[in-house]
């Protein structure tokens, strides 16, 4: 998958914008604050129907507009084009179009531009709260299995809505015989959705190890194994993966199990007005050797951890869709050294088309791929650099 082209009209301190892109390899140069992060926020947004650095719609509007527009021209692996168009405007409105069409719902885009961004906050996939890694599963996951993605939209909304319940209950907002039958449908919905959540996330584990263990060794040239092993909060699906880690879970009598189990502790949940259990509460652990990083691992370890993880979240995504996402890289490899860093840009410049924003050139001054167009930023201003490339 590679972006051609983006139209960039009033978006942070953007410059009015028309750039065409290199297949392979893209440098975007300048200085802190001029403008390179915003450009690679501004081509990855699409892909997730929001802002990675999590901005409100109003702050990515620049200070003299009322609304923004990016256009961006996509070529799919089979050679299909692509115009794939958002606005946003300071009165709220947000408009997703696909060749024209427009996309109703944010999880409709899961799939359709896909990407993947490292900057120097990706480390915490590794050391971070267990919300990362369930969200870098679940994502991972949902762009190819399009049936896990609406177990999860169907999970979340049954979890929000029992939360709801019980604090009603607690609080004695909600008549105790009518909230505990109401309390026992959502139970029974919920065990459904949370066994097809459990079993892909579980899957989704055996499938990234095997190629995270070799991305690292790539890397590092490390043989220690890198393991992505889950941590399901629950006792029923704990029970099962220890019997067999690669058997896929037999889901229908996984859900009668979970309802089972929730039932059980289902008075102290109303007692506590909240949740006790489920896979809102799942984790993963990300392990060297059999050693937990994010207990004992260094920062090196961890950094180089996370890259091998994300990297093999694309191959995972290529095995099951032929499709290989975009990489965008701001600012890392000032945090590898020198060897981890060509190595890195080897690896990714081989099969994916690669953004790159750095304010050191000497980052990127031995890479020499096929094809590579540079910029320099000032401003928001954007010149493509004719000279010799660093």
């Amino acid at each position: 998958m590679r972006i051609l082209s983006a139209k960039v009209h009033g978006f942070r301190n953007l410059k009015e914008l028309d750039l065409t892109f290199s297949p392979q390899v893209n440098l975007v140069l300048g200085r802190n604050g001029v403008g390179k992060t915003n450009l690679l926020e501004a081509l990855n947004f699409l892909a997730l129907g929001r802002s990675h650095r999590g901005s409100k719609s109003d702050e990515m509007i620049s200070f003299d507009r009322d609304a923004l527009h990016v256009a961006l021209e996509v070529e799919e692996e089979s050679g299909l084009l692509l115009t794939c168009e958002f606005g946003l405007d300071r009165a709220g409105g947000r408009r997703f179009r696909i060749d024209g069409e427009a996309v109703r719902r944010r999880s409709d885009l899961v799939g359709r531009l896909v990407t993947v961004f490292f900057n120097p906050d990706s480390i915490r996939l590794v050391q971070g709260a267990p919300q990362r890694r369930r969200h870098f599963t679940d994502h991972g996951l949902s762009e190819f299995d399009p049936v896990f993605l609406s177990h999860l939209t169907a999970l979340q909304r049954v979890t929000r809505q029992k939360t709801g319940l019980l604090r009603d209950l607690k609080k004695g907002l909600a008549n105790p015989t009518e909230a505990r039958r109401e309390l026992d449908s959502w139970n029974r919905e919920l065990s459904v959705h949370a066994a097809e959540v459990c079993a892909g996330r579980q899957e989704y584990a055996c499938l990234l190890t095997p190629f995270s263990h070799e991305r690292h060794k790539t890397l590092t040239d490390n043989e220690l194994k890198l393991t992505f092993y889950y941590r399901p909060n629950l006792e029923s699906v704990k029970s099962r993966q220890k019997k067999d880690p690669e058997k896929p879970f037999a889901k229908e009598a996984l859900a009668a199990d979970i309802f089972e189990e929730i039932d059980y502790i289902s008075e102290s949940e109303v007692q506590r007005g909240r949740p006790r259990i489920g896979p809102q509460l799942d984790d993963f652990e990300v392990l060297l050797g059999g050693v937990d990083l994010r207990v004992f691992g260094s920062q090196g370890e961890t950094r180089t951890a996370t890259i091998a993880l994300v990297l093999a979240r694309s191959d995972v995504l290529y095995q099951k869709r032929q499709i290989r996402p975009i990489l965008f890289f701001d600012d890392i490899f000032s945090e590898l050294d020198r060897h981890r860093a060509h190595r890195l840009q080897e690896m990714s410049s081989r099969h994916h088309q690669v953004f790159v924003a750095t304010a050191r050139s000497d980052d990127v001054a031995d890479w020499r791929p096929g094809e590579m167009k540079a910029w320099n930023v000032q401003g928001g201003g954007f010149t493509e650099a004719t000279d010799e490339l660093p």
